[in-house]
């Protein structure tokens, strides 16, 4: 198989008499393509590219919902403000220490009355039972995120953080974004991923193929692509010769949700100070960028019913 760079992204070459053998070596190898031909943009280039998804505020929902609709993503500097932030950083050092000192016990669960910490699924494992459990859960993940910590109902462990966050993610104005017709839409869970020092992360991919918004509020400043930024395919939401193709690369694979494929020039890495809001499909193709060494990057995720 043979990979092309070019102004309309990739092209895949005899697709239909090689992706029975693909593995996810290759798809990893044209991930790290894609993150090289990054590399090699300006600054001036990536601020260009996050200025096409960047809003002032949600308060004109209409054009806030056509930006969404259109690019799958869209960027708020300043949702959060700087006193709020200041007030959370506290918090989040903790949090940090708590899990360092966890990882380097190298034991394969730790608990409290707040807080479950446990290495990749040694008590818990799933989407449900992490996110549903009495008690926070601090997860260690394993596999292509391998070192990443996700924190689930982090609200559980610090009620500050709560007080702190939960007013912004069930405004009026974020809930009228997320709403769909009629129906009522609540803010569930609150969870804060941390990045530090991670140099291989997932690559491209989806989490779904239907419609699935979220809301992130960056936590520290993410100023380089050394720190990490959130990266997402501007239009990948929606139907394309690129989603067709990534669906019959990714049907041969484990994960049927790799999307290795991607128009280079839609590639947006979010670079924003702490305190921006980003509300993204996840059905559309985005990852976590890898980081440098001495690099971190926290975010704060809202996950809606």
């Amino acid at each position: 198989m043979k990979f092309f760079f070019g102004k309309m992204g990739f092209r895949i070459e005899r697709i239909k008499t090689v992706v029975e053998s693909l593995n996810i070596n290759d798809i990893n190898e044209a991930n790290d393509d894609t993150v090289k031909y990054l590399k090699s943009l300006s600054l001036e280039e990536l601020e260009s590219r996050l200025s096409s998804v960047l809003l002032p505020d949600l308060s004109d929902v209409s054009a806030v919902k056509n930006k969404l609709d259109e690019h799958g993503i869209i960027v708020i500097p300043g949702f959060v403000p700087d006193e709020e932030m200041q007030r959370l950083q506290a918090f989040v050092d903790e949090i940090r220490e708590r899990a360092a000192s966890f990882i380097e016990s190298k034991a394969p669960v730790s608990e409290d009355d707040h807080v479950l910490l446990q290495n990749g699924k040694a008590r818990l494992s799933g989407y449900h039972q992490l996110s549903n459990h009495e008690k926070a859960v601090v997860q260690v993940r394993k596999g292509q995120d391998d070192g990443m910590i996700d924190i689930f109902n982090v609200d559980k462990w610090f009620e500050e953080i709560g007080h702190i966050l939960r007013p912004f993610f069930e405004s009026f104005s974020i809930l009228n974004v997320f709403r769909l017709g009629v129906e009522r839409i609540e803010a569930k869970n609150l969870n804060i991923y941390i990045n530090g020092n991670i140099k291989k992360t997932r690559g491209f991919h989806v989490d779904s193929y239907g419609k699935q918004l979220k809301g992130f509020v960056y936590l520290t400043d993410v100023s380089s692509l050394d720190d990490g930024p959130y990266t997402y395919v501007k239009g990948s939401h929606v139907g394309s010769a690129f989603r067709r193709i990534n669906k019959h690369i990714s049907s041969v694979l484990p994960n049927k949700t790799e999307s290795p494929v991607v128009p280079l020039g839609d590639i947006i890495p979010v670079l924003a100070p702490k305190g921006a809001l980003v509300i993204s499909d996840q059905g559309g193709v985005h990852r976590g960028f890898p980081q440098a060494e001495g690099h971190q990057r926290v975010i704060a995720v809202m996950n809606y019913t």
